[in-house]
């Protein structure tokens, strides 16, 4: 089930095709200027795996990216600890994925 719902999950990914957009708001907002290699394009990806899996938890949410690691490298992402997850939650701008939201719907 695992692997089926990552493939689906990177497939939807790769056919938004908009990461040139997605580092625009980056550098327009500077939402990776303290981050130690944890990117906002992998919080992206953490959060939409959580929306599309149901994870109720950061814990499932790392959990579930860990064991997809191979796969996530295909998509330009990084699995992170439950840690580094709530404090990118906790510390990026929202305004970024909310423009992002607008170029989306766009």
């Amino acid at each position: 089930m695992q692997r089926a719902t990552i493939s689906m999950f990177a497939h939807l990914v790769q056919s938004m095709g908009c990461k040139l957009e997605f580092q625009h708001l980056v550098n327009k907002h500077q939402s990776d200027k303290a981050s130690k290699g944890f990117s906002s394009w992998s919080q992206f990806i953490a959060m939409l795996f959580c929306q599309l899996t149901g994870a109720d938890s950061l814990r499932e949410i790392s959990d579930g990216l860990f064991s997809s690691l191979g796969k996530l490298n295909h998509i330009g992402a990084k699995a992170a600890c439950r840690s580094t997850l709530s404090h990118a939650n906790q510390n990026r701008p929202y305004k970024l994925y909310e423009d992002f939201y607008h170029v989306l719907l766009d």
